[in-house]
């Protein structure tokens, strides 16, 4: 069955709104949840003619306004930067949402430009503190070795193990908040 142009945009455009409406998204990401609303709702049209109305739909979120990759990718990038990602993580975050290496460049660079050198290393304790790692662990659950499995989650979670041992080698929460809460001491 062949449905007219008009009709197909009528539902993309309604799926898009329904979904834009709920979730801040990308256009890759968009893309891709009007792909799967047309493969299961609009199976029996052309996958060609679809693919290019789907595109031209995208295009149109665009140009209205509805999506902008470049401030998804910044408010994301601050949100897991205060969650305490590391570049690498954001990296991959933002990527898996459909953003292009140049916009997370952009983004991530921009957010540190604001936070200064110590981004990585603020971001790092913050994720400690959130994992309870290193100065931030319950002294009673200190095995042997916590040192060496504090030190491979901060590196699982991105961050180089220089960041790392330095975020371990606080000997209290005190102190490590300290160094976060003072910029001019660092």
């Amino acid at each position: 069955m062949t449905r007219p142009d008009e009709t197909i945009l009528s539902r993309l455009e309604n799926k898009a709104l329904h979904y834009l409406g709920r979730y801040a998204s990308t256009t890759g990401r968009l893309e891709q949840v009007l792909t799967r609303f047309a493969h299961r709702k609009l199976a029996d049209e052309d996958p060609d003619r679809l693919a290019v109305l789907i595109r031209q739909k995208v295009d149109d979120c665009v140009r209205r306004g509805y999506v902008d990759d470049q401030l998804y990718a910044e408010q994301k990038t601050a949100s897991l930067r205060n969650q305490g990602s590391s570049r690498i993580g954001i990296r991959r975050k933002l990527f898996m949402a459909g953003i292009g290496n140049a916009l997370i460049d952009d983004a991530i660079s921009s957010h540190d430009e604001d936070e200064g050198d110590d981004a990585e290393t603020v971001a790092a304790i913050i994720y400690a503190r959130r994992r309870r790692l290193g100065p931030f662990a319950r002294q009673d659950n200190l095995k042997d070795g916590w040192k060496d499995r504090h030190l491979g989650s901060l590196a699982r979670a991105g961050f180089s193990i220089s960041v790392a041992r330095f975020v371990l080698n606080f000997d209290d929460p005190a102190s490590a908040e300290d160094w976060l809460n003072n910029p001019m001491s660092r």
